[in-house]
């Protein structure tokens, strides 16, 4: 009886510790610790880079492993509603507010008031959540010093966007196609909340003729022009100054009525994983982040804590259409763009 107690203690003791071993090891491999489980897919507006700059600091700290797929916030747009059905992305990084506005009209974002929210703008979020202001960034011209000097000698740089009609500039403007970029459609949308509708369809319709092209990215014009394919290109104001900053000729100059971009974080309807989802937009709201972001990218955080990058300019001292509405650029997306479609 004796020999019988002693055999199940020991099979008792053998037993807790073979369970003590096993959450040792369990514990060491993270199930128990702050680290998190599992992935997220990410469409970024963002350049790639810079996305990756910030995503590989937040898998880092959370363990969650990550996707990321590059988009112009036109294309971006028109997928995640695609994919309304069916959710493929769980977090929208970036792109034009207005853009995810008409995203949250149409049904497809996930309302999510992070605690990190409440130290930006109220003109800079949504008030019910659904997407989160991160950067501030406005249109501006940016002309290649270099071409500019060979092509026009000593001639003052443009200062207005109606001086871009100069039939000199014929093939030396670059500007993207406002159906498939954010950055273009926020150039429009201020000029119309600024003239009016039909002043701005006219303007364009004469600004054609001295575009040497419409690419479908934002940031090409700038890039093209930094290379000399042509003189001036219509970008925001942080890609160029970051491809100024890579060496590369670039002066800018943000014109009266420039809008601009308050460049949105939202997470996806529906998307397979929105609790890691939660988790990216509470760390995309703490200063490193923006920090990140802003030496990268050369635009201006909207967090107060967060410093302009070296060498970036203080938007406070430019022209930009601080009156800009975000809301309406939204609300006349659809129809700004149908009428710019007609335009050859």
């Amino acid at each position: 009886m004796a020999r019988k107690k002693s055999n199940s203690s020991v099979m008792i003791v053998s037993v807790i510790i073979v369970v003590l071993i096993a959450g040792f090891f369990t514990y060491k491999s993270g199930m128990f610790s702050d680290k998190a489980k599992g992935k997220i897919t990410v469409y970024s507006i963002f350049q790639e880079e810079e996305a990756r700059k910030i995503l590989d600091k937040f898998k880092a700290e959370t363990g969650i492993d990550y996707e990321v797929l590059r988009l112009p916030s036109g294309e971006a747009v028109t997928r995640v509603q695609n994919e309304m059905g069916k959710p493929q992305a769980d977090f929208l990084m970036g792109g034009p507010a207005d853009s995810h506005e008409v995203l949250k009209k149409a049904g497809a974002l996930e309302s999510y008031i992070s605690k990190n929210a409440s130290d930006i703008p109220d003109n800079m979020k949504d008030k019910e959540g659904f997407w989160t202001g991160f950067y501030l960034n406005p249109v501006a011209i940016g002309i290649n010093e270099q071409r500019w000097k060979e092509k026009y000698g000593t001639a003052p740089y443009p200062q207005t966007f109606k001086e871009l009609l100069d039939p000199k500039f014929k093939g030396e403007i670059g500007m993207s196609d406002p159906a498939t970029s954010g950055t273009a459609y926020t150039a429009v949308a201020s000029l119309a909340q600024v003239w009016g509708k039909d002043e701005m369809l006219k303007y364009v319709g004469q600004l054609l003729p001295n575009l040497k092209e419409r690419p479908k990215s934002g940031i090409e014009p700038i890039q093209k022009a930094a290379k000399g394919e042509y003189t001036i290109g219509v970008t925001f104001l942080g890609d160029q100054l970051k491809i100024k900053n890579q060496g590369n000729p670039i002066v800018s100059i943000v014109p009266e009525a420039a809008g601009y971009e308050v460049g949105g974080l939202a997470i996806v309807k529906g998307g397979p994983n929105t609790a890691n989802a939660k988790k990216l937009m509470d760390y995309m709201l703490t200063k490193e982040p923006g920090v990140l972001y802003s030496e990268s990218a050369m635009a201006v955080s909207v967090k107060p804590g967060v410093p302009v990058p070296k060498n970036g300019i203080d938007i406070k001292t430019t022209k930009y259409n601080q009156s800009y509405s975000l809301w309406k650029a939204a609300d006349q997306r659809k129809e700004l763009q149908d009428a710019l479609k007609d335009l050859k």
